[in-house]
């Protein structure tokens, strides 16, 4: 078969089909070597004529027709006139024992299976998926630190739940994560703050966490200048936390021996109860209305509820802090002892909770949708047990799809990556 032929099915630059050394049912061996005539010195620049000697290596590639490809190329070592330097010819087509299309796949393919299905899919190995899996994830990972952040948006996801957890960073101008630190203490925040540098760090504006400790320290420590925010979703949560104990204390009152344990009208109105009013409609109002005039606690309690989505629905600090006392009002009555603990967490976090009005309103959204890539990753993977071997997969599949795909080019491995 005519060399030209098989360069054509090859597609590789810089390479030239020798000859066929197997062509079997089941695998393609093919041997290769370089069109350079004169590789460059690495030390001096310049073109290398002499030959020290030659050397066989096997670079796996692309499958062809379901068969396994192996390439076997004749790396010469060549011998540098000007400094007399010793140097391996290198090609921009492979990446150590594989193509650079191939390790294209293969992290592409560790995606959306786990690593050992791509290892036995392709016929590599597992560690040399891995490896491929992490240093295109530490190339990613360093040209999405090296954009401007301004919103930094940080949350935790876990590796094992109620065991081991990370914290995930987001850039909340770009969507894509930055970091995956393991742990969800203090010193794993500040620790990737330092590591970013304080110019990096200067550029940050607005922080938006969850309502943690930790979090609130190491950002009161390295991003003291910065504006932090509680995410609205969090404190949604807090405040529905006080009209989900008053609705459980009264659907279990007044029972007489031989009812049910609890009310069924008001427990099959949970959910309808933490819905917004403006959300209702007259259905739903008629619903209510029942049960309020039946429990008129209840009424209370979803009403001061409304008035705490008051922070949010408000326009301006000046109407969430009129929204607040409100709330207040009601509060002081004494017929909600329940939202004791929504009353202490409030004031607590009062000032990360108003500054949401003063930031440009950000959410927690994009890192939430990172927490749900990051959790259907564990179960694809069937767990994981490396910090390090989660983080690289996991900067890879977090990410916001792209409008516009550019065609894709054989030219280089690195310029392939999705970013």
């Amino acid at each position: 078969m005519g060399s030209d032929v098989m360069r054509v099915r090859l597609h590789l630059r810089r390479m030239r089909v020798l000859e066929v050394v197997s062509d079997t049912p089941f695998e393609l061996v093919v041997g290769v070597e370089s069109s350079v005539r004169r590789p460059r010195c690495p030390d001096c620049g310049s073109g290398c004529s002499k030959t020290h000697d030659v050397r066989v290596k096997k670079v796996r590639d692309l499958e062809a027709s379901g068969r396994a490809v192996t390439l076997l190329w004749r790396r010469r070592r060549m011998a540098c006139g000007s400094c007399g330097r010793r140097f391996l010819e290198d090609c921009p087509a492979f990446e150590g024992p594989v193509t650079a299309r191939l390790a294209r796949r293969l992290v592409a393919d560790a995606m959306a299976m786990p690593i050992r299905a791509v290892a036995r899919r392709h016929r590599v190995g597992w560690h040399q998926v891995n490896e491929l899996v992490k240093a295109w994830s530490a190339l990613v990972a360093e040209r999405r630190r090296s954009r401007r952040c301004r919103v930094l948006l940080a949350d935790e996801t876990s590796i094992r739940k109620r065991h081991r957890y990370v914290t995930v960073v987001v850039n909340a101008d770009t969507g894509r994560t930055l970091a995956m630190v393991p742990h969800r203490s203090t010193a794993a925040l500040s620790g990737f703050f330092a590591q970013r540098g304080h110019k990096w760090c200067k550029q940050v504006k607005v922080v938006v966490t969850d309502g943690s400790p930790a979090y609130r320290s190491a950002i009161d420590a390295r991003l003291g200048h910065a504006k932090h925010v509680l995410d609205r979703f969090h404190v949604i949560r807090w405040l529905s936390a006080g009209l989900t104990a008053v609705r459980r204390d009264v659907q279990r009152q007044h029972r007489q021996p031989g009812e049910p344990a609890f009310d069924p009208g008001v427990f099959q109105a949970r959910f309808l109860m933490l819905r917004r009013q403006d959300t209702l409609t007259d259905t739903d109002r008629a619903r209510l209305d029942g049960l309020f005039d039946a429990h008129p606690k209840l009424r209370t309690a979803w009403e001061a509820l409304q008035e705490l989505r008051g922070l949010y629905e408000a326009q301006d600090h000046d109407k969430a802090l009129q929204a607040l006392d409100r709330f207040s009002d009601l509060y002081l009555t004494g017929q909600i002892p329940e939202f004791h603990d929504t009353v202490n967490a409030i004031i607590e976090w009062s000032d990360e909770t108003l500054a949401w009005h003063c930031t440009g309103r950000p959410s927690n959204g994009r890192i939430e949708g990172a927490n749900n890539l990051l959790q259907v990753l564990r179960r694809t993977a069937h767990g994981f047990t490396n910090p390090t071997n989660y983080q690289a997969r996991g900067l890879l599949i977090t990410r916001p799809p792209h409008r516009h795909r550019q065609p894709k080019s054989h030219t280089s491995a690195q310029g392939q990556f999705p970013d």
